[in-house]
């Protein structure tokens, strides 16, 4: 293999907020802390504190689902709620360089909608922006390579990226999903001590604790969901983006490499 094709294989080094595919199932380590959350969800639950013994069992889920690897996952949700670059510097490579192909090549679209190109003379000289990929694409055009070789490797600055979103949308989506049920046993609970109270000197009064816990479990298992499918659908909605640029990017790919383009890297 040529030193100049080895360039396309070599080793990234992980980001803190890519996910440890060792990692990926959370196995004993999950299962030991969920166990420990949910023994500290029951004290508040005891004590009445509804709302903080469900926030610590939607923790002890998401420990069981991720393992050690939960903080990364906070941080990715946080990161994604305050920027709209990618996670992954090789899916933001993309998106950087896919920014500036609009601009050389004049995108638009036709009356259905789909995307098209504007003209490009064939062997003409394009300058994108100084990154790994554009790199990657300059030596894949200067050797000739075909599409079928280009989009491979487009597609491993893609993949990676795709990987952590679906990976972190799962897991929200699995507690956002699971929440409700666990309102839904406090409120049995609450049903059944009410149940198991009543007889001849009953008031208002004596019922109400055990009706209370009824209505806050229910209310703040939904309100927990709601939480965390939010948090799950920011993910999805990068998906499609990630997606998009994608699959527009290998469009553009295509049409620099039967136009025989040549790539200059801007200072």
């Amino acid at each position: 293999m040529s030193e100049s094709n080895t360039t396309f294989f070599q080793a990234v080094k992980k980001k803190a907020l890519n996910i440890n595919q060792s990692s990926a199932g959370a196995g004993v380590t999950g299962l030991i802390g969920f166990g420990g959350l949910f023994l500290i969800s029951a004290v508040f639950f005891v004590t009445e504190n509804y709302f903080i013994s469900l926030m610590f069992i939607s923790l002890g889920l998401l420990v069981y689902t991720t393992g050690t690897e939960i903080g990364r996952l906070f941080l990715s949700s946080f990161t994604i709620f305050f920027s709209s670059r990618h996670l992954i510097n090789k899916a933001a490579y993309i998106q950087d360089t896919l920014a500036e192909l609009h601009r050389v090549l004049q995108f638009e679209k036709d009356s259905k909608g789909e995307i098209k190109v504007g003209p490009i003379q064939n062997g003409q000289t394009i300058s994108l922006p100084d990154n790994p990929l554009v790199k990657d694409m300059q030596k894949l055009l200067a050797e000739g390579k075909g599409f079928d070789y280009a989009e491979y490797v487009a597609h491993s600055y893609y993949v990676e990226c795709h990987e952590l979103y679906d990976y972190n949308s799962a897991n929200l989506d699995f507690v956002s999903v699971s929440m409700p049920i666990f309102g839904l046993i406090g409120t049995v609970l609450g049903l059944m001590s009410m149940f198991d109270s009543l007889g001849g000197d009953i008031t208002v009064e004596s019922l109400s604790p055990q009706l209370a816990m009824a209505l806050k479990t229910t209310l703040y298992g939904a309100l927990y969901s709601i939480i965390y499918k939010i948090m799950g659908s920011r993910f999805e909605q990068r998906i499609r983006a990630l997606d998009y640029d994608y699959e527009t990017f290998a469009r553009a790919l295509q049409v620099l490499i039967e136009n025989k383009v040549k790539i200059e890297i801007s200072q």
